[in-house]
């Protein structure tokens, strides 16, 4: 039913329909009330007064003018049940020291100042409305707004309008995060829909009600009577429960019979969940969701929400289903949904139902291998903590813990050793989430399901995952946060755990030392906060590049940025970056691209030859200064056309792969014609990514033979650092082919091997390219030279046997020399300075009836190009 209609139908005394015209400005009422200072516990008391106050101001609200009207009479009772400085109003709501600074600073504030501040801050009205909402002229408002925020400047000792206004957009965020008690929210429906006065005898079919129940029931139901008048109240006919046998049989309406096996199987599934997670009966009944399980129970089947659904069955179906999903246990949610039964727009509230419920069974688990960790010390391997040892040997240990292992897949749970401590726990196991649709479909659900697995968890030990993994954790996680169609529910979970990562990996815990004895920011630091910038993250990038740049400057000592880093500042970025205010603070923040296409049938460079003379006499970059992307990859081919090395060199950008001009003319070949090789060549403006200062854009060829094996002009990729100059990454990139170009490459092949097999010295291959190193690496694996293939790989492990490494390699995973019929190398230069510099070989075998291609990872190691470890020993 539309609002309009409700409220018509409140004014004419409907008793239902003004519960369900006040129900969707609840919770607005509910965050006024307590930013104003009422005890969050206090907060259900405060919405019946106010519903008394409007009911008495309802004959003036217009539809046009609700919301403002209901602020008006919530800010009426507030006047009359405050005093000027609210007590007792401080909880654990607000998680953040901060934040709840800065809302004791609000509470501090005169009644009339601080109910301005609130509507104009927090709630969005302008002058105007809060003058009516108050009974107050709008130069008046102004006055006290004027006040108010002088006032919490003071408290707070801010110093800018700026640093003001980003601890109020945090606290707003803590506000919205607050979830108000659910136990009583069913209490309005049920008094309402109450057959008769409270006074009489109620006569009760199905479910008997405590003394104390009906006590509280009894005595709201009074209360209600005396806010919005009997007549008002009582003004109809009881209910007949009754339904005809058309009713019953008609599937567009909610039948008694629905509602009857609804509870039913509600009740089923509680009563076997306790046993499944092999948990005593009150343990499980202490369990949150299964207390909000039990009150949305009493929510959904009430009277007055059974009533309103009742010729809207498919709606009351989705309220059913969730509460289904509330009291299962893990595993039989996943189980519930396995055939697809879930809804894209249903996948958030199984996630966040997912989450909290996992969250405290991880409680109770890891409760218990801590509590028997003596026990379980047996659980070894080799003096290692086993968790395959504990699961398959569960009955050799205490009953709690066979228990808990065998209800472990219940709680889509798996056991894993501790990092900082020897002991077991728990972390979750989400294999089967990427079985199920949507699951498994949906990019967000796949975000956010990588957060759940990958996102550090924290105890009394400190953060538990290894440092250099924490960048990725950041950056994963500010991503979500700034993705326009992540559920806001979800991003609200994400949130704090954002926080406490990034402000953990930038100054420390208790198992994270910053910085060395010497006072200088350790060398993995250095690492994990510079590949923080590799990621194309704004707000990341906001904040650390200058904290870098004045580290680096100080000899990794110092920086006032670092020392003014706050927690809540990763989410004031985020904020900026969701509202479109941090793209113009940001480097080069007025660098655009625009899409290209060229077409390269029939080009011929004319259209650059000006721009190339003029660069080419004196290679002043400053020439360049905003020359589109696209006539740069011109340049550089054009003069790679007429073997113009030099001006080749100096369109190249300068980083790690760069050689010197003399290197670079020594080893210099003749790249192939792209007028020859390539059909088009685009650039997409929309793809340009942020690496720190730099900003970096890809410049896709096709090629003209789409079946082509050719894969070294498939993307160049270009740079900017300042000035608006782009300028070439370094290509380096091979390709050979027993068709085209094998001869010399594999005489040069066959030399190195013989240099380096006689001389066991990897110096043999220094002049080599990584393509021929390849190459060497396949002609020893056809030889089966151990020895040899040991000196190219680059082991992470130098503990392996000559045994385990033949295992793993000479498996028939890799082509031989022999069997080859082309070989390609490039480099993924995209983020090296995060990875190192690696490259990437493609093996080629191919005959009249087939193509097999096969990979080898490449990396630069101590000066040398070697062949990467695929196996991780």
């Amino acid at each position: 039913m539309q609002s309009d209609d409700l409220l018509e139908k409140a004014k004419d005394g409907d008793r239902q329909a003004f519960v369900a015209w006040f129900q969707p400005y609840r919770d607005m009422i509910s965050r006024l009330a307590y930013q104003a200072g009422i005890p969050k516990d206090k907060v259900d008391s405060f919405q019946l007064e106010v519903m008394k106050e409007i009911s008495n101001l309802l004959q003036t609200v217009d539809g046009q003018n609700t919301e403002n009207r209901i602020m008006q009479g919530a800010v009426r009772v507030l006047k009359k049940e405050q005093t000027e400085e609210p007590v007792n109003q401080i909880d654990d709501s607000i998680k953040f020291a901060e934040d709840l600074e800065t809302h004791k600073a609000i509470q501090k504030l005169p009644f009339s100042d601080r109910i301005v501040f609130l509507l104009l801050f927090f709630h969005r009205k302008d002058s105007a409305e809060t003058g009516s909402i108050l009974d107050q002229p709008a130069d008046a408002v102004e006055v006290m707004a004027d006040r108010a925020i002088a006032e919490i400047r003071r408290q707070l000792a801010s110093t800018s309008e700026a640093d003001m206004q980003k601890r109020l957009d945090l606290l707003a965020k803590s506000y919205n995060r607050i979830q108000f008690p659910e136990e009583k929210d069913h209490l309005i429906e049920e008094i309402i829909a109450a057959d008769e006065p409270a006074h009489e005898t109620v006569q009760t079919e199905k479910t008997s009600v405590n003394r104390k129940t009906f006590a509280i029931l009894a005595g709201a139901s009074l209360f209600l009577s005396a806010v919005i008048g009997a007549s008002f109240l009582f003004n109809e006919q009881p209910a007949d429960n009754r339904q005809s046998a058309t009713e019953e049989e008609n599937p567009s309406s909610v039948s008694n019979e629905m509602v009857d096996n609804w509870e039913a199987e509600y009740e089923e599934i509680r009563a076997s969940a306790p046993e499944r997670l092999g948990l005593p009966v009150d343990t499980f009944e202490q369990l949150e969701f299964v207390r909000k399980a039990d009150a949305l129970k009493e929510r959904t089947f009430s009277r007055q929400n059974v009533k309103q659904l009742r010729d809207d069955p498919e709606r009351m179906q989705e309220q059913v289903d969730k509460l289904m999903l509330s009291i299962d246990t893990p595993k039989g949610m996943l189980d519930s949904v396995e055939d697809n039964t879930l809804l894209t727009s249903e996948v958030s509230d199984f996630l966040v139902i997912y989450t909290e419920k996992t969250n405290q069974l991880m409680v109770i688990a890891d409760g218990l291998l801590e509590e028997y960790d003596e026990e379980l010390a047996i659980a070894e391997v080799n003096g290692v903590l086993s968790p395959e040892k504990l699961t398959y040997n569960r009955t050799t240990y205490p009953e709690a813990i066979e228990n808990l292992t065998d209800s472990l897949r219940e709680y889509t749970l798996q056991y894993t050793v501790h990092p900082n401590e020897n002991r077991f726990r728990t972390v979750r196991d989400l294999n089967k989430f990427y079985e199920i649709h949507p699951f498994n479909a949906d990019q967000l659900s796949f975000s956010y399901l990588d957060i759940l697995q990958n996102t550090p968890f924290s105890d009394e030990s400190g953060l538990l995952w290894p440092i250099e993994q924490l960048p990725y954790s950041v950056i994963m996680m500010a991503t979500f946060m700034n993705d326009p169609l992540a559920d806001p529910i979800l991003q609200g979970k994400v949130e704090p755990q954002l926080m406490q990562v990034f402000f953990t990996l930038l100054k420390g815990d208790q198992s994270i030392e910053i910085f060395n004895d010497e006072g200088i920011v350790k060398e993995e630091i250095q690492i994990a906060w510079g590949s923080l910038l590799q990621h194309n993250s704004n707000p990341v990038t906001y904040i650390m590049l200058p904290i870098l740049e004045e580290f680096e400057a100080s000899g990794w000592t110092e920086s006032a940025h670092y020392d003014e880093l706050a927690p809540p500042d990763i989410l004031y970025a985020i904020d900026m970056e969701n509202n479109g205010e941090l793209a113009e603070k940001m480097p080069n923040s007025d660098v655009t691209v625009e899409t290209e296409t060229l077409q390269l049938e029939d080009y011929d460079y004319s259209d650059i030859q000006m721009l190339y003379e003029e660069f080419s006499a004196n290679h002043n970059l400053e020439v360049l200064s905003g020359v589109a992307p696209m006539e740069i990859v011109k340049l550089y081919h054009y003069a790679n056309k007429i073997e113009d090395i030099e001006t080749m060199w100096h369109l190249t950008a300068d980083d790690e792969l760069k050689p010197s001009l003399e290197e670079y003319t020594s080893n210099w070949k003749k790249r192939p014609e792209i007028t020859e090789k390539l059909r088009h060549i685009e650039i997409y403006g929309e793809n340009m990514q942020r690496m720190g200062r730099k900003l970096r854009i890809m410049a896709f060829g096709q090629n003209v033979e789409i079946e082509s094996d050719y894969r070294m002009m498939q993307h160049m990729t270009l740079v900017t650092e300042k000035d608006q100059i782009w300028l070439m990454q370094h290509q380096l990139d091979e390709y050979y082919t027993r068709d085209e170009n094998f001869d010399d490459y594999d005489s040069n092949v066959q030399r190195y091997y013989n240099e380096i097999a006689s001389s066991a010295e990897l110096e043999a291959m220094d002049r080599a390219t990584p393509a021929e190193i390849a190459g060497v690496f396949l002609l020893a694996l056809e030889k089966e030279d151990l020895k040899t293939m040991r000196l190219l790989v680059y082991e992470t492990d130098e503990s392996i046997s000559d045994e385990e490494f033949q295992e793993r390699w000479i498996g028939g995973h890799l082509t031989v020399y022999s069997k080859m019929t082309a070989i390609s190398f490039n480099v993924d230069a995209f983020n090296m300075d995060i990875h190192g510099i690696r490259g990437n070989v493609d093996i080629i075998v191919k005959s009249d009836s087939m193509e097999d291609s096969r990979y080898l990872p490449m990396e630069k190691a101590e000066g040398f190009w070697m062949i990467g470890d695929m196996f991780n020993y």
